[in-house]
């Protein structure tokens, strides 16, 4: 056998090989490590979403403001692919902020909700929390 038909062979072989790593291979891995990427850092944020979702704002205090929800969502919106969750998330925590200032009127004041309102509005929002939380999990699972 001829040595130089062997030899050319292997560099031929190595030569494919390589060049097979960086235009295939090196794409999917790129690829794979993106979604890893993105799947933890969505886990993350999710995962500090939800505890300020579950405890209705108790957590960071974020009841009586609007704006300081929104910074804890912010994250989790730019993450998720999927717009009206996004656009939830941030009347959650609209109403959220109304709901309380509803609740701190005080007892005798005109306007003063009634503690049946009150409550409807808690339930409405408690369900809403459970609600987004999981959809933040299937759309983590999905991603």
């Amino acid at each position: 056998m001829d040595w130089t038909v062997l030899l050319g062979s292997g560099v031929l072989g190595a030569l494919l090989t390589k060049v097979l790593d960086t235009l295939w291979l090196q794409k999917v891995l790129q690829s794979a490590e993106k979604r890893k990427w993105l799947r933890e850092k969505r886990l993350k944020a999710y995962s500090d979403l939800a505890a300020e979702l579950l405890t209705l704002g108790r957590k960071s205090d974020l009841r009586e403001n609007a704006f300081d929800g929104y910074a804890i969502a912010a994250e989790a919106i730019v993450l998720t692919d999927d717009d009206a969750l996004a656009l939830e998330l941030e009347e959650f925590f609209t109403w959220l902020a109304n709901m309380y200032k509803e609740a701190s009127v005080p007892e005798h004041s005109d306007g003063k909700r009634s503690e049946e309102e009150l409550a409807g509005a808690y339930k409405m929002l408690y369900a809403k929390s459970r609600r987004l939380v999981k959809e933040l999990r299937e759309s983590l699972l999905k991603g």
